[in-house]
């Protein structure tokens, strides 16, 4: 059956063994039902691995030696939310924007991250199905945020024989580990893709080269149900010849909305961010395809050369070829509409209130994820309680709520200290670079 047909764990039977053919969130959230239901075995295929991470960031645990232990009351705040943007995505130069600098500090710090908190860089505590090195990069993947299952996938593969893997995972968690949840000795088994399956139900698997066939390439693999998490394609069988499109193209319109020739027709929600939310960004893609239709004039031109620095790098072939960063993505919607407010901005709006809001403003426009109601207190979409709104105490705790080292040094205090000096230097050089080549002209 297909996913979509799944609809309560009773469809998984009893003592059944249970294949799940896909490795995205659907299939981790189907694998982690059924392997917490009375099924025998549960496999869950892959192509090419995937990446997990956390929903929420609550931090890993410093010197646990000492005996110290997670916090119950301090679940953490969601990770789409815990990074800085000043100097990430506000304030950024266009060069810096548009190169793989940032991509690139990510890529190492996410990976470093990862091996400090959890020992491993396939994601957070994921010892197998790790992504093909060519593709395991930020700029190119989908994050997986459900990752329950994954202590189930990991079992089998986490270091236990006594050797130097085993002494350097030892040593590592003695000064920073990430809780671990306890699987009761349930595990899913993780497997390739099956190449075929013979007359009498039993599955021959894709020789990927990887541990999980070596693992199972001599046992009977005879599954009872098998579940199809391998997503779906939308289809506008309502539209007619003229205004017919795939999702596959939208990543050639503007911003992702509309084709330049038509912009009378605007494909909202489908983009797809690789860690974020899509409701979010599909309320900005809204107002920006509005005001293009009703008041186009409120607008700064959407320019193609604006389009490179928030596009996951995919294939024309890739499945899904609309991903973005999501906070990138979103700034430019703002910056399309004049909707992002700068320091000047803020500056301005802090005469008029109290001084409690006044530095809760400040510190949640640099220091903040890029929430909508940030982008309602200037621009055509302006609203009188967006700034009681931002400086409340829901998107407060999303400051004071981080890590100290984990989450305000490292993804906040760390990369400003790195882009804006960055940026400066980018802004100087290509300042020198403009007026030296007018000055050539004005020569000639």
């Amino acid at each position: 059956m297909h996913s979509s047909d799944f609809k309560t764990r009773s469809q998984f039977g009893i003592n059944k063994t249970v294949m799940i053919i896909g490795s995205g969130e659907t299939g981790a959230d189907v694998a982690y039902l059924a392997v917490n239901s009375p099924t025998k075995q549960v496999l869950m295929c892959h192509k090419d691995g995937f990446h997990f991470a956390p929903k929420r960031n609550p931090g890993p645990i410093l010197l646990p030696i000492l005996g110290r232990k997670p916090n119950p009351n301090e679940p953490g705040i969601p990770i789409d939310v815990s990074r800085a943007n000043l100097f990430d995505t506000t304030y950024v130069h266009q060069a810096l924007r548009n190169s793989m600098i940032l991509w690139e500090y990510y890529n190492y710090y996410i990976k470093a991250l990862l091996w400090v908190c959890s020992g491993t860089t396939s994601g957070m505590d994921q010892w197998v199905g790790e992504i093909s090195q060519a593709r395991h990069h930020p700029s190119k993947i989908f994050f997986n945020k459900s990752m329950k299952v994954c202590p189930y996938l990991s079992l089998p593969y986490r270091p236990r024989q006594p050797g130097p893997s085993l002494w350097l995972y030892a040593l590592r968690s003695a000064f920073v580990q990430t809780p671990i949840p306890d699987t009761h000795g349930r595990q899913v088994d993780l497997a390739p893709l099956p190449k075929r399956i013979n007359e009498s139900g039993v599955v021959e698997f894709v020789d990927n080269g990887r541990p999980e066939y070596d693992r199972l390439k001599f046992r009977t693999i005879q599954p009872d149900v098998i579940v199809l998490c391998t997503g779906y394609q939308q289809t506008f069988p309502f539209l007619d010849n003229t205004h017919k499109t795939s999702t596959h193209h939208l990543s050639s319109y503007v911003r992702g909305i509309w084709r330049r020739d038509e912009p009378a027709m605007g494909f909202i929600g489908f983009v797809r961010p690789s860690l974020g939310a899509i409701p979010p960004l599909a309320e900005m893609q809204a107002q920006l395809w509005v005001l293009n239709l009703m008041a186009p004039h409120k607008l700064s031109k959407p320019k193609a050369e604006d389009e490179i620095h928030y596009k996951l790098h995919s294939k024309y072939d890739d499945r899904v070829t609309y991903g973005v960063d999501h906070e990138s993505y979103a700034y430019q919607l703002a910056m399309d509409m004049n909707s992002a407010p700068g320091i000047v901005d803020i500056w301005r709006i802090t005469q008029t209130i109290h001084i409690t809001s006044l530095y809760r403003l400040l510190i949640i426009w640099a220091f903040g994820a890029h929430f909508n109601t940030k982008f309602r207190l200037i621009g055509p979409w302006a609203w009188e309680g967006a700034m009681e709104v931002l400086v409340s105490e829901e998107l407060w705790h999303t400051i004071t709520r981080r890590p100290v080292l984990f989450g305000h040094l490292l993804v906040s205090i760390l990369p400003m200290a790195i882009f804006g000096p960055l940026s400066m230097a980018f802004f100087i050089y290509h300042s020198l670079l403009s007026y030296w080549q007018s000055l050539e002209l004005h020569l000639l």
